[in-house]
């Protein structure tokens, strides 16, 4: 079964090549359900060693990206269960492989941005899964459950790309379940989401929070983010998209033009969900 997870990847690697891709993201499912099921070390050495050969397959212009996740669909343990089996994992592999963050892969109140902060100092961050979750890895709407920890995860972002040469560009992925909304309307919200929390990054000023930081003025550092976070950058964001040709209110041009409607008529109403 390894043998032929290993083969997979290497077609898809294969696949993507003729159609320009230029990275390979791998989540791996594996873990245990009771104590005593699984070796644990054996377990990761296995892994290790089937992630070498995915990765030898890359061509040299292509990256890794190795995500991680406590539990789901396993409860006891899984095989890549945090940040930092990722990055040992991806350390081995090459240089070309790094830790992809998936927002909803961490255990409620994880503190992502010291995570995304530390990835980048080390120079492993590859990228992101954006989503939103109440408890699990629920797949929601970016910013509709923790719109401050989006927020801080970008002035992490905005600080560590700007102080950290040695991580490359990052991949931008949106990774949601659209189980009870227009799917289209679900990425619009999302990427509406993805772009306040970086324009209020943006205006943290990140001299005046350093110097508060220097001198132990906690009370002023929260002052300087929530400052940003509170700031009503939206209409901003509108001006931006009519200087660029796009609607003002996406969501409400999405409908007005009846883009649902029209989509229907071209491919029809059925659906198949394969679970994969």
């Amino acid at each position: 079964v390894r043998e032929q997870a290993i083969q997979h990847n290497k077609e898809v690697i294969d696949i993507g090549r003729t159609l320009g891709s230029k990275s390979l993201t791998v989540w791996l499912a594996d873990g245990s359900a009771f104590p005593g099921q699984l070796n644990f070390q054996k377990s990761l050495e296995r892994t290790l060693d089937s992630l070498k050969q995915i990765y030898n397959h890359l061509p040299a212009d292509w990256k890794l990206y190795i995500e991680y996740k406590p539990y789901e669909p396993n409860f006891y343990s899984t095989v890549i269960q945090d940040w930092g089996t990722s990055h040992l994992l991806a350390t081995q592999c090459g240089d070309r492989a790094f830790t992809l963050v998936d927002l909803g892969h961490h255990l409620p109140n994880t503190n992502i941005e010291q995570i995304v902060a530390t990835l980048l100092w080390q120079g492993r961050l590859g990228g992101f899964h954006f989503n939103d979750s109440k408890y699990g890895d629920d797949d929601l709407t970016v910013g509709c459950i923790k719109p401050y920890q989006l927020f801080l995860i970008f002035n992490e972002l905005v600080y560590g790309i700007a102080n950290n040469d040695n991580n490359p560009a990052l991949a931008w992925m949106i990774d949601a379940s659209h189980n009870l909304k227009d799917p289209l309307e679900d990425l619009i919200q999302s990427l509406e989401a993805i772009k306040l929390a970086f324009a209020q990054a943006l205006i943290v000023d990140q001299s005046q929070l350093e110097r508060a930081r220097t001198h132990n003025d906690v009370t002023q550092a929260q002052e300087i983010l929530q400052d940003a976070f509170r700031t009503d950058l939206r209409p901003l964001l509108r001006e931006a998209r009519q200087q660029s040709g796009g609607a003002i209110d996406p969501v409400n041009a999405y409908r007005r033009l009846g883009v649902r409607e029209t989509l229907i008529e071209q491919r029809g109403l059925n659906t198949v969900a394969t679970g994969l």
